[in-house]
């Protein structure tokens, strides 16, 4: 039978997921917040939000290293980006980030 892949290539350990407590917070304030200008955007904040955290947990070394050590992953049709770090085997989602926000304080609000 056939093998896939390299077999002297090491298995690949899934790595876990954690969220920041103030992940949420973060989520459900800019909702509101494009909510309150247009009904329905929120939600659809919600969703790329959701969605760049799927993308980034299938491929978490593909971001470059930015501030303080961490990587960020892109939300699409907004102007935000997920802030993460990887810990071993565990991914840290450290929070969503508005691009006009200076980075390095934020993150030390979180780090």
């Amino acid at each position: 039978m056939p093998r896939c892949g390299n077999a002297s290539s090491p298995p690949v350990m899934p790595r876990s997921i954690r969220y920041h407590p103030l992940f949420e917070a973060d989520v459900i304030g800019a909702a509101a917040w494009y909510d309150a200008r247009h009904p329905a955007i929120g939600s659809a904040f919600i969703a790329e939000v959701s969605r760049a955290v799927d993308q980034l947990t299938s491929d978490p070394e593909r971001r470059s290293l930015v501030d303080l050590g961490v990587r960020y992953w892109p939300v699409s049709r907004f102007p935000f980006v997920v802030l993460y770090d990887l810990y071993g085997h565990e991914l840290l989602v450290l929070g969503v980030m508005h691009t006009a926000q200076e980075s390095r304080k934020w993150l030390a609000e979180r780090l």
